[in-house]
């Protein structure tokens, strides 16, 4: 059998992770438990929200998520549809459209807040407060040199 790198054992580890957070949203979806919106569309949500202003225009998005624009205005005009976004003029550059949320929006902001919050309270709870604190430095880490290398 052949012996994994730490590297490559770490990067499968990573990945096999987040597959099971997303395979436990997605069956709380069709169990009716969770808003009916895929992953892509909960990180446009995050842009709107991380953005200084909770106002993004849909190239930023698309920069930011590394999927083209015409994917993200296609996934953006569904939120628009489903209530959970808005479109509205850029007020520094009139030609521009701005995306934010909705109140409904916000409402599916809050509820994914505490069922995401919830999920990583159950997969936390036996871990100390001593390692936590090292996780989130290692996660901090990793996401200052993800900004450096894009």
């Amino acid at each position: 059998m052949e012996t994994l790198s730490k590297e490559t054992a770490l990067w499968k580890k990573l990945f096999q992770t987040t597959e099971k957070i997303r395979n436990y949203q997605s069956r709380a979806i069709s169990k009716g438990k969770a808003p009916d919106i895929t992953m892509t569309q909960v990180q446009i949500i995050g842009c709107v929200l991380f953005s200084p202003e909770q106002s993004v225009r849909v190239r930023d998005i698309s920069e930011e998520l590394g999927i083209t624009p015409g994917g993200i205005s296609q996934q953006v005009e569904n939120l628009v549809k489903m209530g959970l976004l808005e479109r509205k003029t850029d007020e520094k550059d009139r030609r521009a459209v701005c995306i934010t949320l909705s109140e409904k929006g916000k409402e599916i902001n809050q509820w994914l807040d505490g069922f995401l919050s919830g999920l990583f309270q159950k997969l936390l709870s036996e871990v100390p407060e001593e390692k936590r604190k090292i996780f989130v430095e290692v996660l901090d880490v990793m996401y200052q040199g993800m900004c450096h290398i894009q």
